[in-house]
C-alpha cells in the first residue's frame, strides 16, 4: 500500500498553487461563456440600482429582450423595474440600437451612471441581458461592477439536442430545457421527435402517427405521449424570445418503426408491427420505391414546414439497414430506372428528392454523417458524429457542417467511471467535463474556405437508457416527472456550459483551468434555478514523500465544503472537513466528497475508483465471480456486462481467469446477448481455469453491431467439486 500511495502521489501531484484561490478576483463576477473582450474598469464605481431604477427602450425592437431581463432581475433581486420608452437617461439600464453589429453581438457598458446595452437585433440584446444577469453580484443584488464588454459568438450554431422519442418529456420540461440553453447563450434546439420507439409530433393528416406510434407497451406498462401542434407553437415562440431556433428531427428513411406501426403500408413488406419497448436498430424502413410513401412524406413535411420557422429540418438518415430494400421490387425498380449503383445510392437519391421537395418551402435538410456516404447533394447539411474527419471532408465538399463529435458532445454518457454515476450510455467512453471543453469544431488541417462551412458545435442528449434501465430511471406512476427530469439535468450540467464556451468564446481565450474557476460561482446560479446538476468532486493535490502523504482538497463550488475519511469508508457530510492540509499515513486511503452550501447535496467520492485489473494484457475487466456464485458441480448461468467494450463489428476474446479459492472454475461456453434477449454470437466448448487452466478463452464474432445497444456475456459456469472459486472475466477485441 505504501508504494502504491507514493506512485499515486507522483502521478497526480499538482502544484499546490492550483488549489489556491485565484484567476477571477472576488469583485469580478464569473462570466460563462467567457466574452470576446472584457475590460474591468478598476477603481471606477459600479452601478447601484433599486426601486427607482427604470429600463429604457431606445429601440422598440429590444422589448422582448428587455422584458426577459425584467423577469430575470425580478427573480434575482425581488425588484420589478419598469420599462419605459424614450432616450437615454442617467441612473437607468438602457437598451440602444447600434447599426452594423452582427445579429448576435452586443456591447455592454456599466458604470456609476447606469448600464447601456447596444445591439442591432434581438439576439444581441438578449445576450447582453444574460450577461448583465451574471454581473449582478450574489449577496449584493443591486450592484453591477464597472465594466465594458464587447462580445459576439465564435460560431453561428451552438446547439443542444433533446431526445423525446425514446422517452417522452413534458412540454414544461422542454421549456425548462430552453431556459437552461438560454443562460448559456446556446441558440439551436435540436428536437429529436421521431424514432423507432415513439412518434411525438401531431400530424393532423395522419392521426394514427401519435395515436398508435406515440405509445408503447400494454396495460399498466403502456407509456408515451406527444406534443400537439399548439404545444409546438408555444415551444417555438418561447425559444424565439430567447434567440433559440428550433430544428425538428423527423427521421427518413430509418428509425421510423413508430410510423410503420401506425401505417404498415409505408414499409416494404406491409407487415404490422408493435412499437418496441426495447432499444434496437430496426431493419424496418420506409419503402422509398412506392409513390404512396412520397405522398405521405410530402403531407408530413408540409405540416412540419408550416409549424417550424427554422430554415433547417433534420431528417436523420443514419443507421439505415437495406435488407428490406434489397428484397423489395418497388425499390429495385427505382434503382434500375434511375441507374443507381445499389441501396446506398438509393438512400442518396431519396435524400436528394426530399431536399427538392422542401426547397420551395424555403427549407434545407440536415442529416447525420451517413447521408454524405450515401451521396447527398452539397446543399444538404451534415451533422458529424462518429468520425470527426468527416467534418473536414464534408465541408470541403461544400456541405454546411455541424460538429457533434461523440467523444466530446454525447452527454448521455457519464462524466466518469466513478461508482455512483447513474445508468448512462456505455457504448463509448465517458465524456468528462474536460473532454466536453477541450476540443474544437474545426478539425486540424481544414482549409480556411472549408472552415467557414463548419457552423459550430451541437450537444446530444439521447434518452435510450430509459429503455435499457426503465426500472431505475423512468418516473413512477403517480409520482410526477421530477425523477426523469433530474436525470437529464444531471447529464446536461455542467457539460452544457463547456459546450457553450466551445461555441461562443474565441479559441485563443479558452483555458480549462480558468473555466473551472469561473464555474465555481456559476454552479450557484444552477442552485438558484433549481437545476439538478452533477456536483463536481473535490479538487485534490497530493504532496508525496516519507511515511505520510499530504492531501489538500479544495471545494469546486463557491461556498461548498470538502469532507473526508481515511479508513476506506465513504465520507458523509458529517465526516471531518478538509479545511486545511490532511496528513494521510502510509496504509490509509484518502476519500473525499464535495458538500453543497445549500441543501446538503454531495458529489461522488474522490478516491472511490474501481478495483485494478489484475490481467491487463488480457483485455478490459467486465466482471468477477466470487465464492458461492458459480454452480456447485453443475452449470449455472452468470451474466457479465460488455456494453461499451463491444463497440464495433469484429472478433472478441472473452477470457476467464482464476484468482483464488479451493476449486477451479469450469466453463461450458458463452453467448453474447444484445439488448438482454437476442443471441448474436456464441462459442460453446468446455474450458477451465484454476491452479491450471485450459481452453479458458472464448472467441465470438460480431457482424451486426448496433450503436446504443447493450451487450452482455452469458456463461455457464461451475466449480468442479464445489463453489469456492474467485476470478475475473476480461474481454478484448482482436
Amino acid at each position: 500500500m505504501g508504494s502504491a500511495m507514493k506512485c499515486f502521489g507522483c502521478l497526480v501531484s499538482i502544484a499546490l498553487a492550483l488549489l489556491a484561490p485565484g484567476g477571477v478576483r472576488a469583485e469580478e463576477p464569473s462570466l460563462v461563456p467567457l466574452p470576446k473582450r472584457v475590460e474591468w474598469n478598476e477603481g471606477a464605481k459600479g452601478f447601484e440600482f433599486g426601486r427607482g431604477t427604470v429600463i429604457v427602450l431606445e429601440s422598440e425592437s429590444a422589448r422582448p429582450a428587455a422584458e426577459l431581463l425584467v423577469a430575470g432581475l425580478g427573480e434575482a433581486t425581488g425588484l420589478e423595474l419598469p420599462l419605459v420608452g424614450g432616450g437615454a437617461r442617467a441612473g437607468a439600464i438602457v437598451f440602444a440600437e447600434r447599426a452594423g453589429l452582427p445579429r448576435e453581438a452586443y456591447r455592454l457598458e456599466a458604470g456609476e451612471a447606469g448600464v447601456r446595452i447596444e445591439a442591432a437585433a434581438n439576439g444581441g440584446w438578449f445576450y447582453g441581458g444574460q450577461t448583465l444577469l451574471q454581473l449582478v453580484s450574489r449577496g449584493k443584488p443591486g450592484v453591477v461592477p464597472a465594466v465594458t464588454i464587447e462580445d459576439e459568438p465564435a460560431f453561428p450554431w451552438r446547439g443542444a439536442m433533446l431526445d423525446v422519442s425514446r422517452y417522452f418529456f413534458t412540454k414544461d420540461y422542454v421549456l425548462r430545457y430552453l431556459d437552461m440553453m438560454a443562460m448559456h447563450k446556446l441558440n439551436v434546439f435540436h428536437w429529436h421527435l421521431v424514432d423507432d420507439c415513439g412518434w411525438r409530433i401531431e400530424i393532423k393528416r395522419y392521426p394514427k402517427l401519435t395515436e398508435v406510434g406515440g405509445f408503447r407497451g400494454k396495460g399498466e406498462q403502456r407509456y408515451g405521449g406527444f406534443y400537439t401542434q399548439d404545444d409546438i407553437r408555444e415551444v417555438i415562440a418561447y425559444a424565439a424570445a430567447r434567440n433559440i431556433e428550433v430544428v425538428p428531427e423527423i427521421e427518413v428513411p430509418a428509425h421510423t418503426l413508430s410510423a410503420l406501426c401506425a401505417y404498415p403500408e409505408l414499409g416494404c413488406t406491409g407487415k404490422t408491427f408493435e412499437v418496441p419497448t426495447r432499444h434496437s436498430i430496426s431493419p424496418e424502413i420506409y419503402c422509398v420505391g412506392k409513390e404512396a410513401t412520397w405522398e405521405f412524406l410530402g403531407d408530413v413535411f408540409d405540416e412540419v414546414a408550416e409549424l417550424f420557422p427554422s430554415r433547417w429540418i433534420h431528417i436523420g438518415g443514419d443507421e439505415a439497414r437495406y435488407k428490406r430494400w434489397e428484397q423489395c421490387r418497388h425499390c429495385q425498380e427505382v434503382i434500375r430506372d434511375q441507374g443507381l449503383g445499389g441501396e446506398k445510392e438509393l438512400q442518396g437519391w431519396a435524400t436528394r428528392r426530399l431536399a427538392k421537395m422542401l426547397e420551395p418551402k424555403g427549407k434545407r435538410i440536415l442529416g447525420w454523417s451517413e447521408v454524405l456516404e450515401a451521396g447527398a447533394g452539397s446543399d444538404v447539411g451534415l451533422m458529424v458524429w462518429h468520425k470527426p474527419d468527416e467534418a473536414r471532408t464534408g465541408a470541403e465538399a461544400g456541405h454546411p457542417v455541424v460538429a457533434s463529435f461523440v467523444r466530446h458532445t454525447y452527454f448521455d454518457t457519464p462524466e466518469s467511471k466513478l461508482p455512483g454515476e447513474p445508468p448512462a450510455a456505455t457504448w463509448t467512453p465517458p465524456v468528462s467535463l474536460r473532454m466536453a471543453y477541450e476540443w474544437h469544431p474545426v478539425p486540424e488541417g481544414t482549409s480556411p474556405e472549408a472552415a467557414a462551412k463548419i457552423l459550430g458545435p451541437n450537444a446530444c442528449l439521447w434518452s435510450d437508457r430509459f429503455l435499457h434501465n426503465a426500472d431505475q430511471l423512468a418516473d413512477k406512476p403517480g409520482q410526477g416527472t421530477t425523477a426523469s427530469e433530474a436525470y437529464m439535468d444531471y447529464l446536461s450540467l455542467p457539460r452544457l456550459a463547456a459546450l457553450a464556451e466551445v461555441g461562443w468564446t474565441p479559441r485563443e481565450r479558452r483555458d480549462f483551468g480558468d473555466f473551472r474557476r469561473r464555474m465555481e460561482t456559476h454552479y450557484l446560479r444552477y442552485l438558484d434555478k433549481g437545476y439538478h446538476f452533477r456536483v463536481p468532486t473535490p479538487q485534490v493535490a497530493v504532496r508525496a514523500g516519507g511515511e505520510v502523504q499530504q492531501f489538500r482538497a479544495r471545494p469546486p463550488v463557491a461556498g461548498a465544503t470538502v469532507h473526508y475519511t481515511l479508513d476506506g469508508s465513504d465520507p458523509l457530510p458529517s465526516s471531518p472537513a478538509a479545511d486545511g492540509p490532511v496528513e494521510v499515513p502510509d496504509g490509509s486511503t484518502f476519500r473525499a466528497i464535495t458538500v453543497l452550501p445549500a441543501g446538503g447535496r454531495t458529489s461522488l467520492v474522490h478516491g472511490g475508483g474501481a478495483s485494478a485489473n489484475p490481467f491487463p494484457t488480457l483485455g478490459t475487466m467486465i466482471g468477477r465471480w466470487k465464492s458461492g456464485e458459480p454452480g456447485n458441480g453443475r452449470p449455472k448461468e452468470m451474466t457479465f456486462d460488455a456494453t461499451g467494450r463491444i463497440d464495433r463489428n469484429g472478433e472478441y476474446v472473452v477470457t476467464f481467469r482464476y484468482t483464488g479459492g479451493r476449486q477451479r472454475l469450469d466453463i461450458d461456453g458463452i453467448e453474447v446477448l444484445r439488448n438482454d434477449a437476442e443471441v448474436v454470437a456464441r462459442d460453446i466448448h468446455h474450458g477451465f481455469t484454476g491452479a491450471a487452466r485450459k481452453d479458458n478463452a472464448y472467441r465470438v464474432r460480431i457482424d451486426d453491431y448496433q450503436t446504443g445497444a447493450s451487450f452482455k456475456i452469458r456463461a455457464k459456469v461451475y466449480g468442479d467439486t464445489g463453489d469456492d472459486s474467485n476470478g475475473v472475466v476480461l474481454i478484448r477485441r482482436e
